[in-house]
């Protein structure tokens, strides 16, 4: 009688696991919704692929003759970030390769193959963090010491992009910085970069783009570019015309949605 005794307090256990399990099995999946393209000007632009746990693992960027630019295939590390990039444009095999520390990307080297034979390129940039809010990424040239270009991003606490302050080195006539005006909805560049961190190779912002302003350093307007946005019922980007002087590009983004 002990023993049965003794076993009753398993079987109590097994019996409430297997109601719990029971229980998981009936409640109710969650929608995720996934960005799956991007048509430029009525033409395939991007085309996105998903693992097993809806993670962006593979990005097709098209020409507008249909044909493939390249092919890039992501890696992403334990933490979920982007470790790997290796972009195959046909003629050459670009690899980005991330690095990052406490939790931030320091450091984005390229390596590029050609297929006819020649040698090997290298180039680089780093990723700076002066202080909260601010992020600078730093391009180097060809000798990989020289810094060619910095870019300088200033983010509001929201996430978006408030200035971007740009210096090229050797060219310091170019030097500009930009000023930015948003919308409510989500751009479809945060959706990537949120889904796998570390892609972009530049900062992005949360929210949509309704205005981009350009200036020189001293103040003097040069260009603005201005965004016509379209959002669905549930509130995602679907469409939007960008306009800048002399040139205007039409966006058009589709999603599916599957159940978690």
């Amino acid at each position: 009688m002990r023993k049965i005794i003794n076993l009753l307090p398993a079987l109590y256990i097994i019996v409430l696991v297997g109601a719990c399990t029971k229980k998981n099995n009936n409640m109710p999946k969650e929608e995720i919704v996934l960005l799956e393209k991007v048509y430029k000007d009525g033409k395939l632009f991007l085309d996105i692929f998903y693992d097993t746990q809806y993670r962006i693992n593979q990005i097709d960027h098209y020409r507008d003759n249909g044909e493939i630019k390249s092919r890039r295939t992501i890696q992403l590390d334990e933490n979920g970030k982007v470790k790997k990039v290796v972009m195959d444009f046909g003629n050459y095999v670009a690899t980005n390769t991330m690095t990052y520390e406490d939790g931030r990307k320091v450091l984005h080297e390229t390596t590029y193959e050609f297929t006819n034979g020649d040698e090997p390129t290298y180039g680089k940039r780093a990723w700076k963090y002066p202080k909260a809010n601010v992020i600078q990424d730093l391009l180097y040239s060809d000798d990989l010491e020289t810094i060619g270009h910095t870019s300088t991003f200033t983010f509001s606490e929201s996430g978006n992009i408030v200035k971007k302050e740009r210096e090229v080195s050797s060219h310091p006539q170019q030097n500009t910085y930009e000023l930015y005006e948003y919308d409510k909805g989500i751009s479809y560049e945060f959706m990537i970069e949120s889904n796998i961190p570390g892609y972009a190779d530049v900062p992005i912002a949360k929210n949509q783009l309704l205005s981009r302003k350009v200036f020189k350093p001293d103040g003097e307007f040069v260009t603005e570019g201005k965004f016509q946005n379209t959002y669905n019922e549930k509130g995602y980007l679907v469409s939007y015309i960008y306009e800048y002087p002399g040139s205007k590009e039409e966006y058009r983004i589709e999603y599916r949605s599957v159940m978690k």
